[in-house]
C-alpha cells in the first residue's frame, strides 16, 4: 500500500500543478480503484477523502509557488473565493463524519457531473503560451458565494475543490483560465488547510498513509506547474476536461455498481 500511495501521490500531485486543480479530482477514483487491483487492500470512502484532502494541501501549495513566479496569480480573487471557502470547507470535513461512505460518493459523483458540464459548454480563446492575460473585472459577491458553496462541499468529500472551482471562476467570474489555474492552487490551499483540520479532528485520516502521498506529490507538483506555462489555455482546458470525464465515468459506474 505504501508503494501504490507513493505513486499515486506522484500522479495527482503533477496535474495538480499542470491543471491548477488540486488533484483530488483524479486522486479519489486512483484511491478507490487501484489499491484492490494491485492487490495493496482497499480504502473506503471516507479514508479515501481524507488522505485527498491532506494530498491536495500539500500539492496545492507547492504548485502555487511556481505559478507564482509566473504572475498567475490575483490576491483579490484567492483572498475572496478562498476565505470563505476555508471556513466552509473546516465545516464541511467535521460534518463528513456523520455520513454514510455511499453519501458521499454521490456527492462527490455530482460535483464532478457539474465541473464536467460546464468545463464543455464553456469556450475559452485560444491565446499562445507566454501571451499576456487580458484584464478582467473583479466581482466580489459572486466569489464569496462560490467560495462558501464549493468549500463545505469540497470539505465534505476530501477534494481541494479545484475541479469545480476553475469552472465557475472561468464562466461565472470570467477568470482569464491561466489566472485562474495559478490561482486556484492558493484558493484550493486555504480549503485544503481548514478541510485537512476536520478531517483530523474527526479522527478521518490515517496518519500512516500520509507520509508517502506527500512525498509523491510535492515534486511532481512543481514539475506539473513548470509545464503548464508551456501550454496554451485551450489545451490545459481539453487535459482537465478529459480527466474530470474519466473521473465523471468511473465514480458514477461504482455508485451504480455499490446500488
Amino acid at each position: 500500500m505504501i508503494v501504490t500511495l507513493f505513486i499515486l501521490g506522484l500522479c495527482g500531485g503533477f496535474l495538480s500543478g499542470l491543471l491548477g486543480v488540486g488533484g483530488a479530482v483524479i486522486m479519489i477514483p486512483l484511491m478507490l480503484t487501484v489499491p484492490p487491483l494491485v492487490g495493496a487492500g482497499e480504502l473506503t470512502m471516507k479514508e479515501v477523502a481524507g488522505l485527498s484532502m491532506v494530498q491536495v494541501l500539500v500539492s496545492s501549495i507547492s504548485g502555487m509557488i511556481i505559478h507564482k513566479k509566473n504572475n498567475f496569480v490575483n490576491g483579490r480573487v484567492l483572498l475572496s473565493v478562498g476565505i470563505p471557502m476555508g471556513l466552509c470547507a473546516l465545516s464541511g470535513a467535521y460534518f463528513s463524519k456523520y455520513l454514510e461512505n455511499r453519501t458521499l460518493l454521490i456527492f462527490f459523483g455530482f460535483l464532478v457531473l457539474v465541473a464536467f458540464l460546464m468545463l464543455l459548454l464553456k469556450k475559452e480563446k485560444n491565446e499562445e503560451p507566454g501571451e499576456p492575460v487580458e484584464e478582467f473585472k473583479f466581482r466580489l459577491i459572486p466569489s464569496l458565494l462560490i467560495g462558501a458553496f464549493v468549500g463545505f462541499m469540497s470539505g465534505a468529500v476530501g477534494a481541494g475543490g479545484g475541479f469545480i472551482l476553475i469552472p465557475l471562476m472561468v464562466t461565472v467570474l470570467r477568470v482569464p483560465l491561466k489566472v485562474t489555474v495559478g490561482t486556484s492552487l492558493g484558493i484550493v490551499f486555504l480549503g485544503a488547510l481548514t478541510g485537512s483540520i476536520g478531517k483530523l479532528a474527526s479522527a478521518q485520516v490515517g496518519l500512516v498513509m500520509i507520509v508517502p502521498l506527500i512525498l509523491g506529490s510535492i515534486p511532481a507538483a512543481q514539475l506539473g506547474a513548470k509545464c503548464s506555462k508551456a501550454l496554451k489555455p485551450t489545451t490545459v482546458r481539453h487535459l482537465l476536461l478529459a480527466i474530470v470525464f474519466a473521473s465523471t465515468v468511473k465514480v458514477w459506474w461504482q455508485i451504480f455498481a455499490d446500488k
